[in-house]
């Protein structure tokens, strides 16, 4: 964890920075965050993160049978301290690049939780919460 917020301070350091900042990984798998994407909606914030694999992961769809990357986007309950998934596009190859599935409409009853303490979905509540938003 100490490695996650270490990362997001780096981050949140840049107010000019490209829309897509790596937050950190492993060998496996990276996350990044579209910056520019966190805004404030009726006091629930919103952004979207991006992960990429460094191999192609099982897909359950038949003519879709592997991902390489997905785009999600979670709204962030900051006062509650509580976050949930609202949209979710898989695709076939790194950086939301090649054919794509939209599984968005699974994710309709979503309820905002807790994330665990110490987590990356933690890591990424810290950050979008303690975000400066651009004042309008």
């Amino acid at each position: 964890m100490k490695k996650w917020l270490l990362m997001l301070c780096f981050v949140c350091v840049g107010a000019h920075a490209e829309n897509w900042q790596n937050i950190g990984g492993s060998e496996a798998a990276n996350l990044s965050m579209d910056i520019d994407s966190i805004k404030d909606v009726n006091g629930i914030r919103e952004a979207w993160s991006l992960w990429n694999f460094s191999t192609a992961r099982p897909n359950n769809e038949r003519e879709f049978p592997t991902l390489k990357s997905y785009k999600d986007k979670h709204q962030y309950n900051c006062k509650d301290q509580t976050m949930k998934l609202t949209n979710e596009i898989i695709f076939a190859d790194n950086d939301g690049k090649g054919p794509k599935r939209d599984h968005s409409d699974a994710l309709k009853n979503m309820q905002f939780a807790m994330p665990v303490p110490n987590s990356v979905a933690d890591a990424m509540l810290q950050l979008v919460c303690g975000y400066k938003t651009p004042s309008k």
